[in-house]
């Protein structure tokens, strides 16, 4: 149960920022028994991320409205330079981010006042960045938006499968086709085993080859791993370990083996609507080309589509692979607030950058030439 605030008052904002991390995530967790959320601020993945970080690193606060909780947010403070940012917690692993949320409503001078008690408890931080963030969630409106807000660079891609239950197409027909073919390769080559990941030591297995995967990747596509430091690969071990404790995993690893060798791994997390996709890889061997990764996700779509999920969503990014699954281009939104001078000179620089971001990922000729740019420069490093 979330502990009741002392002298709490019975009428307007109240916001409790917690001087503790361990003790922060507790009620934050606790608050979560009554609350809304997707995967990125699931309890599970706050502590992940949280665990072993110093108080001075962690901002939780949870804002009452007339006496009853309302919304809570845990953020992780880094360092830009001499500036502290508070951003919600993942930093960019976590999309598709929407507040931990009750029924109670809040305008926009109530969220003004929770942010002036913010500042107050913590004046050590410059800016609060939320990015990646959903319009709304079950049927829920962001409340977070009444702030000023501008559209995220990057658009996310999601898959109706109520339309794919009523037509009994998953995708395309062509897709369909192509997914039947797949198989008979796959069973060909020594036929195909899909599994979720329901020990320790599959959860390893499979975290192991996807960055091992993804780190070449990366290279050949000449762009920054963002599953590279220690740190980033600790925290999502942990999450997906802690999960297998869950009757029902919000954290889910899916693998694919053909003729008894691991070719395919997917990593999502659930929220109320279904499955969020938040990485993917394949081996890439002799059956790269046959294509165990699409196979994969056909799969766990089927699943999800059986299993009565309203929505399949592949993320943030606009990739040509998504393309051919997705029917829904559903934008997210960002927060960048300034709350010292300085902070609020970021806050404007950080905005101009997001805005010329999106101008270019969203501009296919301009998306195109800097992919190309980024594979001349892959070819000519020495």
């Amino acid at each position: 149960m979330l502990p009741f605030p002392p002298d709490i008052p019975v009428s307007g904002i109240f916001t409790q920022v917690y001087s503790n991390c361990e003790t922060g995530i507790r009620a934050y967790s606790a608050f979560c028994e009554n609350a809304i959320y997707t995967g990125s601020q699931h309890p599970l993945w706050i502590s992940s991320w949280l665990d072993g970080l110093s108080d001075h690193q962690c901002l939780i606060a949870i804002v009452w409205k007339d006496g009853r909780p309302a919304i809570a947010l845990a953020l992780d403070v880094r360092q830009y330079g001499p500036l502290s940012v508070a951003a919600f917690v993942g930093g960019t692993h976590a999309n598709n981010n929407f507040p931990a949320l009750t029924d109670q409503s809040l305008d926009f001078e109530d969220l003004l006042a929770a942010l002036l008690d913010i500042r107050s408890a913590r004046p050590d931080i410059d800016a609060i960045f939320l990015e990646r963030q959903r319009l709304e969630l079950d049927g829920r409106p962001n409340p977070l938006l009444k702030l000023r807000h501008i559209i995220s660079p990057n658009l996310s891609l999601a898959m109706d499968l109520e339309a794919s239950r009523r037509t009994n197409i998953m995708g395309s027909p062509r897709k369909m086709k192509r997914h039947r073919n797949t198989r008979r390769k796959l069973e060909a080559a020594g036929g195909a085993r899909i599994f979720r990941a329901s020990t320790h030591e599959e959860v390893d297995e499979l975290f192991d080859r996807f960055l091992e995967w993804k780190e070449v990747r990366f290279a050949q596509q000449g762009v920054t791993n963002v599953f590279g430091p220690v740190e980033v690969q600790k925290r999502f071990r942990k999450l997906f370990h802690a999960s297998l404790a869950e009757q029902e995993p919000s954290f889910i690893l899916y693998g694919l083996e053909v003729g008894g060798i691991l070719r395919a791994v997917n990593g999502y997390s659930r929220s109320h609507e279904g499955l969020l996709c938040d990485f993917l890889a394949y081996r890439n061997d002799e059956l790269a080309s046959v294509g165990p990764g699409e196979y994969l996700t056909y799969e766990v779509v089927v699943e999800a589509c059986a299993r009565g999920d309203a929505i399949y969503d592949f993320g943030v990014g606009d990739e040509t692979y998504k393309r051919g699954w997705c029917d829904l281009e559903r934008d997210q939104m960002d927060i960048l607030l300034g709350l010292t001078s300085r902070g609020k000179v970021f806050a404007l620089f950080t905005t101009a950058l997001a805005l010329l971001k999106r101008s270019i990922k969203r501009n296919r000729f301009a998306s195109a030439l800097l992919r190309r740019l980024r594979r001349f420069r892959l070819r000519h490093d020495p």
